[in-house]
């Protein structure tokens, strides 16, 4: 969550990758429970490589993800809500294809929603453990939990060193896995991603998995009902629910349509852009927001992710403010215009791009 104004925090859609990895688990375990060190280890090398399994499984799979984030006032009442229902598939190498299916504007005021928000929701809220970083984190066996008819061990996960970096795809995921101990899958996850900052929040998101086909273990359900307290001592209640429905065997075809577009163009109609996710470092040329003489009088600040798309010859032809207030949402869209890429290429055709730029306007 990142705050905004005077109370404001940031909500937290990541890019999954699939990956065979070779790997040697670090674990740090104890005999809670009556299992040996040694069995831990046996069963956390079982469960991590089911992971890339289960991973590699998944890019046959389209599904549907209806998120649901909202502010809740002292009374209890939605203060503000930001909504989002999308289809996405996977192509052989794991890059997600996503077709957005509603999307109103974010009603939120008090928090705003932003690229590492966006990346969580796709990654780290309902997946947790990445394969390709499953190296990167120490695992301790705490105990068993029986849930409905499951008999689950229980690990707390964290990473060996706390990321630092500033990009989007090094974050990481800190806090505890349950898994069966018959098949040694993971069937819920709870925690966050890391690491936070000062203007940046994150609520602890549980998770559960459902069976899928009588294989596969898939996210169905994650929720967070949180209150976040930034450094300043400000605090803001943040409510998600999210669903994962509708998973059915599929191949992405490398396009993504946006509200209302037809998914078969006829022959000479456009089609529709891929995504490239956040396409700040990807610009040739990228003018920041000149602040209007509103939004000095009115000294506002904060984070504004715009959606633009990128024609196949680098110029940005279309540019929507997705948060924020009106006066630093327009200086924003105008920002974004004048943004300039180079031409996209896949599989030798110049193609179409859509993906967001984000701006952090100070006064």
């Amino acid at each position: 969550m990142k705050k905004i104004l005077s109370a404001t925090r940031l909500i937290s859609f990541a890019l999954l990758l699939i990956a065979a990895v070779t790997f040697s688990v670090s674990a740090q375990t104890e005999t809670t429970g009556g299992i040996s060190s040694a069995e831990a280890d046996r069963i956390i090398q079982a469960f991590t490589s089911k992971e890339t399994q289960f991973r590699t499984a998944l890019n046959n799979y389209s599904f549907k993800r209806d998120a649901l984030i909202q502010t809740i006032g002292m009374g209890g009442q939605v203060t503000g809500e930001y909504h989002r229902v999308s289809t996405f598939t996977f192509d052989d190498q794991g890059v997600r294809y996503e077709k957005i299916g509603y999307f109103p504007m974010s009603t939120m005021t008090e928090v705003s929603v932003t690229a590492e928000d966006i990346e969580d929701l796709g990654g780290i809220n309902p997946f947790a453990l990445e394969p390709a970083k499953i190296p990167r984190y120490n695992f301790k066996y705490v105990g068993k939990e029986k849930i409905d008819e499951l008999n689950l061990y229980v690990f707390d996960v964290s990473p060996k060193v706390m990321p630092t970096s500033k990009k989007i795809e090094d974050r990481l995921f800190l806090g505890r896995v349950w898994v069966d101990d018959q098949d040694l899958l993971i069937v819920k996850t709870r925690g966050k991603a890391v690491p936070e900052t000062k203007q940046n929040k994150y609520p602890i998101v549980e998770t559960y998995r459902e069976q899928i086909d009588g294989r596969y273990w898939f996210p169905t359900y994650s929720y967070a009902d949180e209150e976040l307290i930034f450094d300043s001592g400000q605090s803001v209640r943040i409510r998600m629910k999210v669903r994962y429905t509708d998973f059915a065997p599929a191949r992405a075809t490398l396009r993504v349509t946006e509200i209302g577009e037809d998914e078969s163009p006829a022959v000479g109609k456009e089609a529709a852009p891929i995504e490239g996710g956040v396409l700040n470092s990807k610009a040739l040329s990228l003018p920041q927001p000149r602040l209007s003489e509103e939004a000095k009088r009115q000294k506002q600040t904060g984070r504004i992710t715009v959606r633009v798309i990128v024609d196949e010859n680098g110029k940005v032809v279309s540019a929507t403010a997705m948060n924020g207030p009106a006066v630093l949402r327009e200086i924003a869209e105008a920002a974004a215009r004048e943004a300039t890429f180079a031409p996209t290429v896949q599989d030798g055709i110049t193609v179409r791009v859509a993906g967001e730029l984000v701006y952090d306007i100070k006064n």
